[in-house]
C-alpha cells in the first residue's frame, strides 16, 4: 500500500514537471516572434545604376528611397485614381487584423534592396484573445498554381506605385467583368469584407499578370517577392483564406490530346492488371486517347506469359489505343526503364506510373493533363492514398536540410493540414514518379531521368532539374489515387546495405543540385525540417544547432547494468553525421565542428513523462550481413530535450509524447575513431525499470588528427 502511494506521488511529481516544461517549450513561437519584432530593421543600400552623361561619361545614379502608404482592402480601387507618384510603395491590408509595427519599414527596405521585384507579400499569424501569437502561416515563395486555386497571399501585399498605375486599366476592366461598376472616381459598387477581399484579389492578379508571373521563369529567380517574416497579425475570428479554401473544380483541356503511360513492372502481372483496368475504367473523357508501355527488366517465363495475356486482353475502350510490352533482362534501373519506355511511345504527354497504383475516381487523368498543358508547368503529380484507409502516402515532396521528404505521409486525409497543404493544387519542388506526368517536350529538355541514380531519388533529381529550367512543378491534391505500397513496408535504413546505398544516392542528388541544400522555395525554412516526420508545423524549437552545449559522455565498460532490450522503446534517427555536413551540405569536406545527432524516441503504451532518456553509442565492426558490437562498452549521453508536437499529432493514442525529441552535439575529440551504432536508454524514474533499444543507424567518427 505504501509502495503504491509512493509511486503515485512520484508519478504526479514527474507529470507536473513534464507539463511545466511543455508549457515553457510550447510558447517558443510566441517568444520568437515577439523577439523578432523587437529586432531593428536592417537598412538596405539601393543598387547604383550608371547613366551616360552629355560627354559620354558614366554617371552613377541612385534612386531616392520610396515613401510608404497603407491602403485598406476595401479601398484598393481608389489608388488607380490617385495622382501618380512613382516613388511610393503601396501596402494593401485586410481590415481583420493589423500590421506589425515595423512592417512598413521592412517592406520599404525590401523594395530598396530588390529593384527586380515590383510586387511582394509576406507571412502572417493570428493573435489570440490573450495577446499570444499563434497559428503562423509561413507561406511558399511565389506559387502561381497555388494562387489560382486560392488567394493564399492572405492579409497583405505591397507593390510599387508605377506598377500599380500600369495595372490600373486592367484592374478596372476586371472589376467590371466581375459585376462591379467603376465611375471616373474609381469607386466600385461592392460592400462588405468579401467584396473588399475580391477587390484585393483582382488587383493582385492584375499586378501578377503585369509582372509576367504566370509564365515560365528565367532560371531560379521568381517574378514576385516573398518576405519570409511574419508582418501581419490576423484577428482570431478570421481564417487566412477568408472562407475561400483550395477548390476542387473540374478543369478543361485546351485541345484533344494523347498520353503515353509508362509502367515499369517485374513479376507483378496481377498487380499490373489491376492498374491497367483501373486506368481504362476511370478515363471517360473523349478528348483523351492513351497508350501504355510496360517495361519489364526480368520477369520469370510464366509471368512474361501473363503480362502478354493481360496486355492483349485489356479492352480497347475509353481512349486506350494499344499496349506495348517490352521485356529485357537487365539490372534494376528505374531511370533507364522510364527512359526506355519514353523512347517507345509517341504521346504528347508522358505519364510515369508504378504498377501498384489503382485509379479510383473518374477525371483524374483529365485533371493532371489540364495542369501539364500549361506552358509554365513542369512535372505534375497527384495525391496518393493507402488503400482502405484515409492515410496519405504522397501529397508532394519538400526539400529539407538533408534532402527530399514526403510531408504528411501516413497522416489522415480527412483533416486539412497546414493551411490546405493536402487540398487543391499546389506548387511543389517535386512529386513522386509513382504517378508523374509531363509533356514530352519538357521531358526532353532535361534529357529524361538521370540513369546514374538507379534506385532512389531519380524522380526527385528529375523534378529539381525541371525546377532549375524555370518551370513550376505541381501536385494535384484535389484528386487522389490509391497506392498499394504497404503501410508496414520496411524503411531503407533498417537494412545497413540499403542504408548505405540510400546515403550514396542522396549525396549524389544533393551534389548535383548543391544550391538546393536546405532550400525549397515552396516550403518555408520556418517549418519543421525533419526528414522522416509527417506533420507540417512551425519549428517549435528555435535554438540553433551551433548553440547546443557539447555533450558530456559517460563510459559503461560492461554495458548498461540492469537494462533490458525491448522493442516497445522506439527510436527515430533523423540525422547523424558531421556538423559541417549539417551546416554546409554534402560539399563540406571537413569535420572540424564535430558531430550532430537528432531524432525522437518514445515508449509505446507508457506515460512518457516518467522516463528520462539517454542516447547510447556502441562501437561496431561492419560485416557482410550488417554490423555487430566490437565489445560490451557503451557510451551514454544526456541529450538536449526537443519539443516535438508533430510526434503528438501522429501518436494521439500515446501519452505525453510532446518532449520526445533529442539533439546531441559531440566534440570531434570525444570518441575514438570508428563506426558507432545508435541506441537509446529509457529510465523509469518511478521504478527500477530500464529499457534499451538499438537502431541500424551508424555514426562514423573519423580520426581528428587526419
Amino acid at each position: 500500500m505504501l509502495k503504491d502511494l509512493a509511486k503515485e506521488a512520484l508519478v504526479k511529481r514527474r507529470i507536473k514537471k513534464y507539463d511545466k516544461m511543455v508549457a515553457a517549450k510550447s510558447s517558443a513561437y510566441d517568444k520568437w516572434q515577439k523577439a523578432m519584432e523587437k529586432e531593428p530593421v536592417a537598412k538596405r543600400e539601393a543598387p547604383i545604376r550608371y547613366e551616360e552623361g552629355p560627354d559620354g561619361e558614366m554617371i552613377p545614379h541612385k534612386k531616392p528611397e520610396p515613401t510608404v502608404k497603407v491602403i485598406p482592402y476595401a479601398k484598393v480601387w481608389e489608388v488607380s485614381d490617385v495622382k501618380k507618384d512613382d516613388n511610393v510603395v503601396y501596402i494593401f491590408v485586410s481590415p481583420k487584423g493589423k500590421l506589425v509595427k515595423k512592417a512598413q519599414e521592412v517592406i520599404r527596405q525590401y523594395f530598396i534592396a530588390h529593384p527586380e521585384h515590383n510586387v511582394v507579400y509576406g507571412d502572417e499569424d493570428e493573435i489570440s484573445s490573450n495577446g499570444k501569437y499563434i497559428h503562423p502561416y509561413f507561406k511558399p515563395d511565389w506559387s502561381p498554381d497555388s494562387y489560382l486555386n486560392a488567394f493564399y497571399i492572405g492579409s497583405f501585399f505591397a507593390c510599387r506605385a508605377e506598377t500599380m498605375h500600369a495595372s490600373a486599366v486592367e484592374y478596372d476592366n476586371a472589376v467590371r467583368m466581375l459585376g462591379g461598376t467603376a465611375n471616373k472616381r474609381g469607386s466600385v459598387e461592392q460592400t462588405g469584407l468579401e467584396a473588399s477581399l475580391l477587390s484585393a484579389d483582382v488587383l493582385f492578379c492584375m499586378l501578377a499578370i503585369h509582372e509576367h508571373a504566370f509564365g515560365k521563369r528565367m532560371g531560379l529567380e521568381f517574378p514576385i517577392g516573398h518576405i519570409k517574416e511574419v508582418l501581419f497579425h490576423r484577428s482570431p475570428e478570421q481564417d487566412v483564406f477568408y472562407g475561400r479554401n483550395f477548390h476542387s473544380s473540374r478543369h478543361m483541356l485546351l485541345k484533344p490530346t494523347t498520353v503515353s503511360i509508362v509502367i515499369p513492372s517485374m513479376d507483378h502481372p496481377e498487380i499490373l492488371n489491376q492498374c491497367l483496368n483501373s486506368i481504362i475504367e476511370t478515363n471517360t473523357d473523349e478528348n483523351i486517347t492513351f497508350d501504355v508501355v510496360i517495361v519489364d527488366n526480368g520477369s520469370s517465363a510464366a509471368n512474361r506469359v501473363k503480362y502478354g495475356v493481360y496486355a492483349s486482353r485489356a479492352p480497347r475502350k475509353n481512349g486506350l489505343t494499344k499496349i506495348n510490352y517490352i521485356y529485357k533482362l537487365q539490372e534494376f534501373n528505374f531511370s533507364a526503364m522510364c527512359n526506355q519506355g519514353a523512347r517507345n511511345c509517341q504521346g504528347e504527354y508522358l505519364l510515369f506510373m508504378n504498377d501498384d497504383i489503382e485509379c479510383v475516381k473518374e477525371g483524374w487523368l483529365r485533371e493532371m493533363i489540364s495542369q501539364a498543358q500549361l506552358g509554365h508547368v513542369g512535372a505534375v503529380g497527384a495525391k496518393l492514398i493507402y488503400p482502405d484507409t484515409d492515410l496519405i502516402q504522397h501529397a508532394g515532396i519538400a526539400n529539407v536540410r538533408r534532402g527530399p521528404v514526403h510531408k504528411l505521409q501516413k497522416m489522415h486525409d480527412n483533416k486539412n493540414h497546414y493551411f490546405g497543404y493536402n487540398r487543391g493544387i499546389h506548387n511543389m519542388i517535386g512529386v513522386t514518379a509513382a504517378c508523374l506526368m509531363i509533356s514530352r517536350k519538357k521531358f526532353a529538355a532535361v534529357d529524361g531521368f538521370p540513369e546514374e541514380l538507379k534506385v532512389a531519388f531519380n524522380d526527385v533529381d528529375f523534378c529539381y532539374s525541371i525546377h532549375e529550367k524555370g518551370y513550376y512543378n505541381v501536385c494535384c491534391n484535389h484528386i487522389y489515387l490509391y497506392h498499394h505500397e504497404s503501410l508496414t513496408r520496411g524503411l531503407d535504413n533498417l537494412d545497413p546495405k540499403k542504408m548505405e546505398r540510400l546515403a550514396v544516392e542522396g549525396d549524389t542528388l544533393m551534389t548535383r543540385h548543391s544550391h538546393l541544400y536546405n532550400v525549397d522555395p515552396f516550403y518555408s525554412p520556418h517549418l519543421t525540417e525533419d526528414e522522416t516526420i509527417s506533420a507540417i508545423i512551425p519549428k517549435e524549437d528555435y535554438t540553433p544547432v551551433e548553440d547546443l552545449p557539447l555533450a558530456e559522455v559517460s563510459i559503461h565498460e560492461k554495458g548498461i547494468h540492469g537494462a533490458r532490450e525491448d522493442q516497445c522503446l522506439r527510436i527515430g534517427c533523423e540525422y547523424n553525421g558531421t556538423m559541417d555536413n549539417w551546416l554546409y551540405g554534402v560539399t563540406a569536406v571537413g569535420h572540424e565542428e564535430g558531430y550532430f545527432l537528432k531524432g525522437y524516441s518514445f515508449v509505446i503504451g507508457s506515460d512518457n513523462a516518467i522516463y528520462d532518456k539517454k542516447l547510447l553509442l556502441r562501437q561496431v565492426e561492419r560485416r557482410q550481413d550488417g554490423a555487430g558490437p566490437v565489445n560490451s562498452k557503451v557510451y551514454s549521453i544526456s541529450p538536449y530535450i526537443w519539443y516535438r508536437p508533430d510526434i503528438r499529432v501522429r501518436l494521439q493514442d500515446q501519452v505525453n509524447v510532446d518532449l520526445t525529441g533529442y539533439k546531441v552535439r559531440i566534440d570531434k575529440n570525444t570518441l575514438p575513431a570508428g563506426y558507432y551504432q545508435i541506441g537509446m536508454l529509457a529510465i523509469d524514474r518511478t521504478s527500477r525499470l530500464k529499457l534499451i533499444n538499438w537502431v541500424p543507424n551508424i555514426l562514423r567518427i573519423r580520426d581528428s588528427r587526419l
